[in-house]
């Protein structure tokens, strides 16, 4: 419907500009060039026309984009507008419809499988409407509600992954001892999740206290001790960094950047 509206605009416009090139034809066509050489008199008449039609041309170009970007902007906000509210009048009536329980589990086995398929894609607008669908379906489905924040966060939508990654960690810690809905996801994990990502928007002080309580539950895990190193260096307090460096040393000898982790905390 759009690409025949768009015709119909064009249509007009051209129509437009065809009637001001016709309406300043008989003017142009009478001016005074009795005086003027013979040779120069149809050169010089043909440049004025170019002239002026150019002019009416940008003038009326410039007000008919104007014109045309305004009600595109319209149109398509009012298109997007509609289509959310009827996906979202659809989603209501998939999950108001009374769905026995294993069905819906199987619904959301697969809901899950394309949301991996449109990740590995980086289709995020689609993979979010699936998350959506199955957390509409399971309200207590930990898995869909982080991996909604980590689709926010690769999105650097940062206010919206914070939300639902604080949403997550309550989930989490009301159900703990609850497998079904812990699933492979741990509180620890959580909290990493959310330090790194208040360290990517520069919030290092909430960030070093999310990493604390991931390292409290889980000590020598070599993520959160890479993570608290990088935050202590960006802080330049040594002392911390020489303390999770040596840390980091024993629990992952192994690591390429311990030297030049080092490097880094000799010069602070």
């Amino acid at each position: 419907m759009l690409t025949i509206i768009s015709i119909v605009l064009i249509a007009i416009c051209l129509i437009v500009i065809l009637a001001i090139i016709l309406k300043k034809f008989p003017a142009l066509a009478i001016l005074d060039v009795a005086n003027m050489p013979g040779a120069k008199e149809a050169k010089f008449k043909d440049q004025i026309i170019k002239q002026r039609v150019e002019r009416d041309l940008a003038r009326w170009g410039g007000t008919l984009a104007r014109w045309w970007l305004y009600f595109s902007k319209r149109f398509s906000a009012f298109l997007k507008k509609s289509h959310e509210q009827l996906k979202k009048i659809q989603l209501n009536y998939r999950v108001n419809a009374k769905i026995p329980w294993p069905e819906k589990q199987k619904k959301i086995k697969e809901l899950f499988l394309a949301v991996e398929d449109l990740f590995k894609q980086e289709m995020f607008d689609q993979a979010e409407e699936k998350l959506i669908e199955i957390v509409s379906l399971d309200q207590k489905n930990l898995s869909a509600f982080f991996k909604l924040g980590e689709l926010y966060e690769l999105e650097k939508k940062y206010s919206e992954a914070r939300q639902t990654y604080d949403y997550s960690l309550k989930l989490a810690q009301q159900h703990r001892d609850d497998r079904e809905i812990m699933g492979d996801i741990t509180i620890q994990e959580i909290y990493f999740s959310l330090a790194h990502l208040e360290k990517e928007t520069g919030n290092l002080e909430l960030s070093l206290e999310h990493i604390r309580e991931a390292l409290d539950l889980e000590p020598n895990n070599p993520r959160y001790l890479d993570l608290i190193l990088d935050l202590s260096i960006i802080k330049k307090d040594k002392k911390q960094a020489t303390e999770y460096l040596e840390k980091l040393a024993i629990v992952n000898p192994e690591n390429n950047k311990l030297v030049e982790l080092k490097d880094k905390i000799e010069l602070l």
